[in-house]
């Protein structure tokens, strides 16, 4: 199993994806978890102690895809807890290898149970201890050592304690017409997960493999049909990204073609070269998604 090594953009994006109304879809897709007998959506428990205080969230939601677990909880302030497992099955799982991590409210920064100077250290776990295919909910444990992101401004480290998930409602998967395929140094990107988000303008379309590999493109939601050129600049109105263990890869040069773009739905294909010493080429890329 890899340690989760994303910039705090994707976590981000994640816990925006899950909370919000933006879509999220499993490669088989997702539905919506089952509504309570009040016909109101269930939230389930999420809750942990730190600085003295018990933190509890507002809103909840889970999805159980692919070989992934992802957990997301937010609370009247905008602080969220965000939870990535690379498993799909109760058990215990190792903090520091996966992504467990806690946000303020409007930071870009966070509290990650990784320690970028020791990455092996044993930082906490999260425990599954039941995933219930009936009420579709999921249940567990987690405490963790979060470690700030911002390594340019460092904070104490903070201990996270005591922490429960509860009936948490998860989505399941079935059949979708969402697409996304590439091929990275002429070998196919399987996804595992795709996901899509439209914040600040920007359309942004990607997929995880099974390895954590991260491949994704953001447009600028204003574009019309037709190819249009990526460029090395900040906000740039196309962009490309490949994430890997090692580092995050912005693309250089290369193009984004829209075949087709509606109010909820885009479709069209892309290639691009990163940066790097030794840089990625993205080629045959197709996406044809809901956002």
């Amino acid at each position: 199993m890899r340690i989760f090594k994303g910039k705090i953009q994707f976590a981000i994006l994640f816990l925006v994806t899950l909370i919000t109304s933006c879509t999220y879809e499993p490669v088989d897709g997702t539905v919506e978890p089952d509504p309570d007998s009040g016909g109101n959506v269930a939230s389930g428990v999420f809750k942990a102690d730190f600085s003295g205080n018990t933190w509890t969230a507002k809103e909840t939601q889970a999805i159980i895809s692919g070989n992934f677990i992802e957990i997301a909880a937010i609370n009247s302030k905008g602080e969220a807890f965000g939870i990535m497992i690379e498993g799909n099955t109760v058990g215990t799982y190792a903090a520091n290898v996966n992504l467990v991590a806690y946000t303020p409210a409007g930071s870009e920064y966070g509290y990650w149970a990784i320690n970028e100077d020791n990455p092996t250290e044993n930082t906490g776990s999260v425990i599954i201890t039941s995933i219930n295919t009936t009420t579709k909910t999921i249940s567990g444990t987690f405490q963790f050592k979060g470690y700030w992101t911002d390594l340019d401004n460092p904070k104490p480290a903070i201990q996270f304690t005591n922490g429960v998930f509860k009936d948490i409602p998860y989505s399941t998967q079935e059949e979708t017409n969402d697409l996304f395929t590439a091929k990275v140094g002429g070998v196919n990107f399987v996804a595992t997960d795709i996901f899509t988000s439209e914040i600040n303008d920007f359309i942004t379309i990607g997929a995880l493999d099974a390895n954590f590999n991260n491949l994704s493109i953001a447009i600028k939601n204003t574009l019309g049909t037709g190819s249009h050129t990526i460029e090395n600049t900040v906000g740039a109105d196309v962009q490309g990204y490949f994430e890997d263990i090692n580092d995050e890869y912005k693309a250089v040069s290369g193009s984004v073609t829209i075949t087709s773009n509606t109010n909820d739905r885009i479709k069209g294909t892309f290639q691009f070269t990163t940066n790097g010493v030794t840089p990625f080429i993205i080629t045959e890329g197709n996406f044809d998604v809901e956002y």
